[in-house]
């Protein structure tokens, strides 16, 4: 992750092509999402319609992604595993929980934590989105309305 973060071009293109070439968007710019409420989603409706640009999205995602400290990671780690062992309990036959959670481990053991949605959620959700931080948040969100 680290390596496509450093290529800011690469990130600014992707997000561009990502907001040109979807065919619907959920209807809000933006949501509160993530660990405690930390992180903002921002949907590439906001670019595709002009709100914000591309490189001001790309940044503050870059901006967000750099500033996760190891204690950030240390304890989403804690909390996700709590969180599978809560989805084991309650829902002990939810469909693709075991591979999942296969990947997922995989993944935060490589130090990884990006991770694509399903194809199942994908044709459910319009998720276009990026996430960032509240504070990159705060410097958009007036656009962003």
């Amino acid at each position: 992750m680290a390596h496509a973060l450093a290529d800011r071009e690469r990130v600014v293109e992707y997000i561009v092509r990502e907001a040109q070439s979807a065919t619907r968007f959920e209807e809000q710019y933006y949501e509160p999402c993530g660990w405690r409420g930390n992180f903002i989603r921002i949907n590439l409706k906001a670019v595709a319609e002009g709100k914000i640009t591309a490189e001001e999205l790309a940044d503050a995602f870059i901006a967000s992604a750099v500033a996760v400290s190891e204690e950030d990671l240390a304890a989403w780690r804690a909390e996700w595993a709590d969180i599978e062992r809560a989805v084991a309990e309650h829902y002990p036959t939810l469909e693709g929980f075991e591979e999942d959670s296969a990947a997922i481990a995989a993944l935060i053991s490589d130090g990884k934590y990006v991770m694509h949605h399903s194809r199942k959620y994908n044709e459910v959700y319009s998720p276009h989105y990026r996430i960032v931080s509240k504070e990159q948040y705060e410097k958009l969100k007036d656009r962003l309305k």
